[in-house]
């Protein structure tokens, strides 16, 4: 009896230890390293992935996943072992369809007590704790972090009748009010807005079949003149100098603020429909299925930043959301891929350093 107890005590310390989500002991860096804290502008889904110091963290039909890699299992952020994973009442459940990390927390925007509230959650899943207050139900909300700050405006982001049209910056580290920095009047009804370091970027659809993209310093409380352009923001990519975007069946082209022209810089990839994701060293263009019972897999094109070609794969796997990128996000060393960007966490991947091999295995992650 004694030795069975034994036998059970020490599976149950290894179930404990696959649910560990304590910090690595080699990691020495820096804790809010920009590319943790960082908003993630090239991802194939909208604030729903993050890379830590722990591991990378993934939102998904409102429970948040935690992966040692990005290529290991991705388990729910719960250790309690009376839980099922299930409801409301798993510390993975969040309620939220954007999650961000700062200081060794993870931060989201959920509802409470009829209003918007910011929550903090330590990164193994425990101690939710409601923060502040940021708009009504009947005011809306819509915002984005980066760098310990949420910016947010009361509204929905491409929906008519927003009467609120200032932009909010609050902190996510203390219980402090939202400060007003930037007034929208006058750009016309947003459809999609995030920040990049010292600059706020608005989207704005114009009559001609054509998004405005605005400029605002957060710095200098300043606006710039819009630039014009046929692509929205799921294909554009801006830095501090330049806008880079994607239109199909034209191909890429670049918009320096300096000198304010547009360039056409290269060809189209053929006349299929494409996503596209601007990194530091490359450029993926990932194919969209046509219909949902399309008998052709989608094609991932990878690119140089001077737009050559690398090399290609086949995504032949079956792919539950068909409407949706089958690209999710880029590490250091692969990239991510999706069958179902809203359902699921990444559940493939691409190994970088087969790029240019012509011969790319597509890897599912490790279950």
């Amino acid at each position: 009896m004694k030795k069975s107890l034994i036998i059970i005590l020490i599976i149950l310390l290894l179930a404990l230890s696959s649910c560990n989500f304590n910090t690595p002991d080699s990691f020495t860096g820096e804790m809010n390293d920009t590319k943790f804290t960082h908003y993630r502008q090239s991802d194939g889904c909208f604030s729903q992935f993050i890379e830590t110091y722990k591991g990378t963290y993934y939102l998904a039909n409102s429970f948040v996943y935690f992966s040692s890699d990005g290529i290991s299992e991705y388990i729910k952020l719960c250790s309690r072992p009376d839980c099922k994973h299930n409801n409301a009442d798993c510390n993975a459940y969040v309620n939220s369809n954007s999650i961000a990390y700062y200081n060794g927390y993870i931060y989201y925007v959920s509802i409470y007590q009829g209003s918007y509230w910011l929550f903090r959650m330590n990164m193994d899943g425990t101690d939710h704790i409601n923060v502040k207050e940021l708009a009504s139900i009947n005011e809306r909300f819509t915002g984005f972090f980066e760098h310990g700050y949420l910016y947010f405006y009361k509204g929905l982001i491409g929906m008519q009748g927003n009467t609120d049209k200032f932009i909010y910056k609050t902190a996510v580290y203390d219980n402090g009010d939202a400060e007003v920095i930037a007034d929208t009047s006058d750009i016309g009804e947003i459809c999609m807005f995030y920040p990049q370091n010292e600059y706020l970027y608005f989207y704005v659809y114009t009559d001609e079949m054509m998004y405005s993209i605005y400029r605002y310093s957060t710095a200098k409380f300043k606006w710039e003149d819009p630039i014009n352009i046929k692509s929205g923001p799921g294909n554009v990519f801006i830095n501090t100098d330049k806008v880079f975007w994607y239109v199909n069946g034209e191909g890429f082209y670049e918009y320096a603020y300096e000198t304010k022209i547009i360039e056409h810089v290269a060809d189209s990839i053929d006349s299929g429909l494409y996503g596209v994701s601007y990194n530091d060293e490359y450029i993926y263009t990932f194919q969209y299925f046509e219909t949902k019972y399309s008998a052709v897999s989608p094609m991932l094109y990878i690119f140089d930043r001077q737009y050559n070609l690398v090399d290609s794969v086949l995504i032949d796997i079956k792919m539950e959301d068909y409407f949706s990128s089958l690209y999710v996000t880029e590490l250091e060393d692969i990239v991510l891929i999706s069958t179902s960007i809203l359902k699921r966490p990444p559940d493939y991947y691409l190994v970088k350093s087969e790029f240019g091999s012509g011969d790319i295995t597509l890897r599912k992650n490790s279950n």
